[in-house]
This record gives C-alpha cells, structure tokens and sequence, in this order.
C-alpha cells in the first residue's frame, strides 16, 4: 500500500503571496515504482491547466523593446489562478506607463481581482525619457505540454539508498566524513535528520571511497512539487490526479464499448 509523508513545506519570499502558498512540497513516498512517479511527474508538467497571458494588443509602445518582444515576456508573467475560474474563461489585464524607469509586472491592472502577477518585481520593459506604453491583455487557460508558459511548477523525484561499510576507511577518508558531519557506527552511517533526504549529501557520502561504500537502493522515493506560483503545490498535485482520472476513465469507457 501506498505510504505518502509530508517532509518539507517552503513558501517564497519574493512571491507576493508567498507566506499563504506552498511554493516548495518535499513528500516521501513509499510501495510505488519509478514508472508511477514519472507519470505523475508528467501529468502535472504537461496536463495541469493555468492561466498565462496568450492575447496581447499594443495600442502604444514607444520603447526601445520591439512589441514582439514585450509580448513575449508577458506571456510569461506568472499569474495567480484562482479556483472559482472556469476554464473557457478569459481574463482581460491592462497595462499603461508613462516616463523614464523601469515597467514591471506590478503595473499590470487585471479586471478580476484574484487574477495578479504573483512576481511584482519581474521587469517587462525600461522606458526612456518621454516613453509611454499602453497594451490591453487577454489570459486564457492552457496546458503545459502546449507551451511552457503554462507549466505549473517543476517536478522531480529519486530514489533512497542506505549506505553500508564494505572496508576499512583510511584516515584521509575518515576526515572527509568529519567534514561532512557523518560519523561511522560499525558498517553504518549516521547522518543529521536533516540530511537524511538529502540524495546529494548521501551521494556526496558515497564519493568519499566509492569502493568502500555500498549503495543499497530502497523502496522509498522523496518526490519534490516547485510551484511556478499559479497554485499552491498541494493544488497542483490535487489537479494532477484529476486529470490522470479522467484520462483513465476516458480509457475504461473505451475499453467497455
């Protein structure tokens, strides 16, 4: 059966929801293969809809930025993407600046107000003396296997390993693991609590005599959810699944013809 732990939860302090989302999901996850994770991986880099803008109409822009180039930056401003919204919605945003300075994503004056860049400070463009820029926007949903503009977060996971003495270690060796805080029990390993999820610092364990350490692969993964900032990441693997259910379904109805 199926054993899924909670082991770290990070917010991000340049998001301007930062302290009231989950931006960094760490979860140990126990009894599945590494082909179930990749397809969760995938489903939720590829299937999980957000709001990104698509539509941009420059109405004014006398910057030194050609307007194909400001439209392609704000396609990637990442928006906040509310729960309420349907997915055949369109979000219209404005954005309008005049004068010398910079023009960042917390000038753009969306009509819904759940609907905001979540990085305020990302610069769009930089204005000269006597510049203005006036652009009407329109976000749609999308999926991030369309564009990357959509991806909702970055995914990864990898496999645990307890670390067992095979031979003696030299005495360079051995003040190579002082240095690295671990201390030798017999053939074990003892390792801080908080490292011991840590698969560089294992790996940077077993580096320190190759030959001498033996790696034994065990049945727990740590799966790691790094949300762009349109969900939280606990929404975003919650959307993952649903998708991957209707997929199924969509399959079995097939399959039940």
């Amino acid at each position: 059966m199926v054993d899924i732990k909670v082991i770290e939860k990070e917010g991000d302090m340049f998001a301007v929801d930062g302290n009231e989302k989950t931006y960094r999901l760490k979860l140990l996850i126990s009894d599945v293969t590494p082909q179930f994770l990749n397809v969760l991986r995938r489903a939720i880099e590829e299937e999980v809809r957000t709001l990104a803008i698509e539509d941009v109409y420059i109405m004014e822009n006398s910057s030194a930025m050609w307007d194909e180039m400001i439209a392609h930056r704000l396609g990637l401003v990442v928006l906040n993407t509310p729960e309420d919204l349907s997915y055949d919605q369109r979000i219209v945003l404005h954005l309008e600046k005049k004068g010398k300075g910079y023009v960042f994503a917390s000038d753009i004056r969306s009509e819904n107000k759940k609907v905001y860049p979540v990085y305020p400070d990302t610069i769009i463009a930089y204005l000269g003396d006597n510049h203005s820029i006036k652009i009407r926007m329109e976000a749609v949903f999308g999926k991030g296997k369309e564009h990357a503009k959509w991806k909702p977060g970055h995914v990864y996971y990898y496999r645990l390993v307890d670390l067992k003495l095979k031979e003696e270690l030299n005495e360079e060796e051995k003040e190579k693991l002082k240095v690295l805080g671990v201390r030798l029990r017999g053939k074990n390993f003892e390792i801080a609590k908080d490292k011991v999820y840590d698969r560089t610092f294992l790996d940077a364990i077993y580096s320190v005599a190759r030959y001498k350490i033996e790696e034994i692969p065990k049945d727990e993964f740590v799966f790691v959810i790094e949300s762009y900032g349109h969900y939280s990441a606990e929404r975003i693997l919650n959307l993952a699944i649903y998708e991957l259910k209707i997929m199924l379904k969509e399959l079995l109805d097939f399959l039940m013809k």
